[in-house]
């Protein structure tokens, strides 16, 4: 019987030993899976920004091309731009046309911004499992060493025996014999 409990010890041991590996991985894995979810929203925010200068160039353009086309009407119709209602139309679209293009610009930052506050958030969540993993392994090693330890122990120096065997052994007849046939007596 000692030889068996000993094997079975160092089973429980062995396995605690795989439980931990087991949840420090799973830590370490988590963590990479935010880590690569974070690089995404960080090349988001990039492509964001990009599509925004491209934006800021053709919303430009076409704002000179509609400006040039008021400014060859009225000159086609004989009118001079240089005072009046038609300044003022073509300083009012002008005007208008750059309103738009800082919204739009305004817009593209804030989801620009929003992808990195999303990265930043990914990282934070990554880092908090790799050390929830590493303190479920290293309670899983701490459990499972003081557990064996105490089974070998009390096989080895003739521990007396625990609070339940203890209350079984001095409990009713009924309990006596249950335990009895659970160890084989």
């Amino acid at each position: 019987m000692p030889a068996m409990t000993s094997g079975l010890a160092a089973l429980a041991l062995i396995g605690g030993g795989i439980s931990a590996y087991g949840q420090f991985q799973e830590g370490k894995e988590a963590k990479s899976a935010a880590d690569y979810n974070a690089a995404i929203a960080e090349q988001e925010a990039g492509l964001i920004r990009q599509g925004a200068a491209l934006n800021l160039y053709r919303q430009r353009k076409r704002l000179a091309t509609v400006t040039g086309r008021q400014i060859a009407g009225y000159a086609k119709a004989g009118v001079t731009i240089s005072t009046g209602t038609p300044l003022d139309v073509v300083a009012d679209s002008i005007s208008n046309a750059e309103l738009e293009i800082e919204i739009s610009q305004f817009n593209l930052e804030q989801e620009a911004l929003l992808r990195e506050s999303e990265a930043r958030e990914l990282k934070r969540r990554g880092k908090q499992a790799e050390r929830f993993g590493v303190t479920k392994g290293v309670g899983t090693l701490l459990t499972t060493a003081v557990g064996g330890g105490y089974r070998l122990s009390k096989e080895k120096f003739g521990l007396t025996k625990t609070t339940t065997e203890r209350n079984i052994l001095t409990g009713n007849r009924y309990q006596q014999e249950r335990y009895k046939r659970l160890i084989g007596e």
